[in-house]
């Protein structure tokens, strides 16, 4: 009787909960360390889109091992769970800016607060990426539930107008009373920034 030998099971992996990224121009730009090996990553959104009244960017997701070895998955998406306030001077508002919606948009004052209305801003944004396989990419984790805390501190054009546009885009959904209209806006904005 011919028996079939027994599958041993692949080891289990461990949980990541979540990386950290900055913004550069368009790209949330980090590191993920594993067993002292540095893995660089870029999420890359290529376009912003309200889902279930939350913000929602969807792009590629890439990692890079230290041996320069490159792996991606597309069409990965970030919802928006949260926010925090930045805490110096807000972004500019681009030129030509409507003066209709200018008392809804960040200022140049500085937040009393991390919630400041028209003064306060976004400083980090707390995403959830959809699952994500790291056998596939490379990354000895499971990456089921990853969270990306992406900071603003823009030093770059590309992402100074991001921070601003995002800004608005979460004051315009996540306030009691959202803004249709405002949210429109800053999505039109936000997705020609991203083709950039």
């Amino acid at each position: 009787m011919f028996t079939q030998p027994k599958k041993t099971p692949s080891p289990k992996m461990r949980k990541l909960h979540s990386i950290h990224g900055l913004l550069i121009g368009h790209e949330f730009i980090g590191e993920i360390e594993a067993a002292k090996i540095r893995y660089s990553f870029a999420y890359s959104p290529a376009a912003a889109a309200i889902s279930n009244g939350k913000l929602e960017l969807s792009g590629r997701f890439a990692v890079k091992s230290s041996g320069g070895q490159s792996r991606k998955s597309d069409n990965v998406k970030a919802t928006l769970l949260a926010t925090q306030s930045g805490l110096t001077t807000a972004p500019q508002a681009p030129r030509g800016m409507e003066a209709t919606l200018l008392g809804k948009l960040p200022t140049d004052d500085l937040p009393a607060t991390d919630a400041t209305g028209g003064r306060g801003y976004v400083g980090v944004m707390y995403f959830r990426l959809s699952p994500l396989d790291g056998r596939s990419l490379g990354l000895p984790f499971e990456l089921n539930a990853v969270q990306l805390n992406a900071r603003l501190n823009p030093s770059d054009h590309t992402a100074d107008a991001l921070q601003f546009w995002y800004s608005v885009a979460v004051r315009a959904l996540y306030d009691p009373i959202p803004d249709g209209a405002l949210a429109s806006k800053s999505l039109t904005e936000i997705n020609q920034l991203l083709k950039v």
